[in-house]
């Protein structure tokens, strides 16, 4: 068996032992908990993918991403990443990790090995590639790799299992109504947790508008680095893989830049159509929307600012049937895989138990037996 083979049994293998682990033995738990409890996706499945590698082969070097890489033990990471790790992540770990589909493909990941010098964003995104290059190389030995392995799986199941609980819960069918989902939404949005309210609520809402197997509501988290490879704005839009909606948003002060960098990126990459859309808390620094607007119609793209109220107002008034219970679960679950803030979450929940009396003593599929 190659090299993709033997991970994936050594992959089985350690989940089978993670889940009967009670007292680890990994040495590294600081490190592993530093990479996994922070916020950059991509270099989380980076350690994912070189913990598994040194696990299955002793010789593999972990700095090392590409095959190319002149670095002794060089492999291809990016096939063990995205042929083991990533479906092992979608079917079994419930996408713990973030749910990426192809997170080598994103820049941190598309150089040769893991370098200091390479190019990334310096503050909290510099500090997490530095402590990868520092601690990679302790772990020596596949006996210790797979050790760490089993740690890092054994958290992982943890927050899926964390995840199942909190997105457990029936609404009753009485508060499907369109002004009790407003009510909600207005009230979500005297806190902003830096602009992921204003998100997920605009996400859940295209959720339900566009709630059919060949549609997808991609969210790309305002802070998060290397969470998607085909992000063109803040909430994307596809339907049958063809980009269908792209929309900007904003819950601070912005200013004509932030409009015309957002509008130039939906447009290059071959989008005709873009929402900027305001929070209660977004104001334009200067007299600039009707002419930017204007300049970019005579581009044959439209371009529209909006608020929150005449845009969440308009969707909700437009749709046959207000499912809150789906509406609450979209964004919930949304706000998990993107790893939005817990404090997020927990604050979005409180307010629905407090608006839809959340049911948690039976799921959904009990609910209609």
């Amino acid at each position: 068996m190659g090299l993709k083979e033997n991970a994936s049994a050594k992959l089985n293998a350690a989940y089978v032992d993670a889940q009967r682990t009670i007292n680890s033995t990994c040495a590294h738990k600081d490190f592993i908990d530093f990479v996994i409890d922070n916020t950059h996706l991509t270099y989380k499945y980076v350690l994912f993918t070189a913990i598994l590698a040194k696990a299955t082969d002793e010789s593999i070097n972990t700095l090392c991403l590409q095959k190319k890489s002149e670095l002794p033990g060089a492999y291809d990471a990016r096939t063990i990443c995205h042929k083991v790790i990533v479906p092992f992540e979608m079917e079994v770990l419930d996408k713990a990790l973030g749910g990426s589909n192809e997170p080598f493909l994103n820049k941190p990941a598309r150089f040769p090995e893991l370098s200091k010098t390479n190019a990334v964003r310096r503050g909290n995104d510099q500090t997490i590639l530095n402590s990868l290059c520092d601690n990679l190389p302790l772990i020596t030995t596949s006996t210790d790799a797979y050790e760490c392995l089993i740690y890092l799986l054994s958290k992982l199941i943890n927050i899926k299992n964390s995840k199942s609980t909190m997105t457990t819960f029936t609404i009753e069918k009485n508060a499907n109504l369109p002004a009790h989902l407003m009510a909600y939404m207005e009230k979500a949005l005297e806190h902003s947790y830096e602009g992921e309210i204003l998100t997920l609520l605009v996400a859940g809402t295209y959720h339900l508008m566009y709630n059919e197997p060949n549609a997808t509501v991609e969210v790309h988290p305002v802070n998060q680095s290397g969470a998607s490879g085909r992000e063109i704005s803040d909430l994307d839009i596809y339907v049958d893989g063809s980009l269908v909606a792209s929309n900007e948003l904003k819950d601070k002060d912005y200013a004509e830049t932030d409009v015309r960098h957002a509008t130039d990126k939906v447009l290059s990459a071959g989008g005709t159509k873009m929402l900027f859309i305001e929070g209660p808390r977004a104001n334009a620094q200067g007299d600039f929307i009707n002419n930017i607007e204007h300049e970019y119609l005579n581009k044959n793209f439209l371009l529209r600012v909006i608020s929150y109220e005449n845009l969440l107002s308009s969707m909700i008034s437009s749709i046959d049937k207000i499912d809150s219970e789906e509406f609450m679960h979209f964004i919930i679950e949304t706000a998990q895989n993107t790893k939005f803030k817990d404090e997020t979450i927990a604050y979005l929940m409180k307010l629905a138990d407090e608006f839809f009396d959340l049911n948690h003593s039976k799921n959904k599929d009990d609910s209609t037996k």
